[in-house]
């Protein structure tokens, strides 16, 4: 099967070690009626797999969240227009996951992407940072 195929309903990868980064997948999956599909980085065999599907041999997809759908691998600030057109789409084609969000390790104030100030670093990042992988049309 082809990764456009693989991916017709949209995959969103987050760093599920990450308090604001899981946030922001569960309001991607909520917006969208539960069109993006999400996976954790770490803790997602689907997260793995696609990986192996979407990306050149070699390459770690771990430094930023990824939108992956069937024109290809949309990376932070390349990704985030893609997010928010698949949000408009699942208005349409929603209601087709019901995305468990279980908690797969536990959020302290002591981890590095829990403040405020840390929060604001990885925005900042994610819109000065972007990569994207498109696949061959088949």
């Amino acid at each position: 099967m082809s990764p456009s195929q693989l991916f017709a309903r949209p995959l969103l990868i987050y760093d599920d070690k990450c308090y604001s980064c899981t946030q922001f997948a569960r309001a991607a999956s909520a917006l969208s009626r539960g069109w993006i599909r999400t996976a954790g980085h770490y803790y997602s065999q689907e997260a793995k797999a696609a990986a192996l599907a979407a990306f050149p041999q070699g390459y770690d997809p771990t430094n930023m969240f990824w939108l992956i759908n069937s024109r290809g691998a949309f990376g932070a600030r390349t990704g985030l227009p893609r997010v928010a057109r698949e949000i408009v789409a699942g208005w349409f084609k929603g209601g087709k996951n019901a995305d468990q969000f279980a908690p797969v390790c536990e959020y302290t104030q002591e981890m590095s992407c829990y403040t405020p100030t840390n929060v604001f670093r990885r925005l900042a990042t994610m819109l000065s940072h972007g990569a994207s992988f498109t696949f061959a049309r088949g």
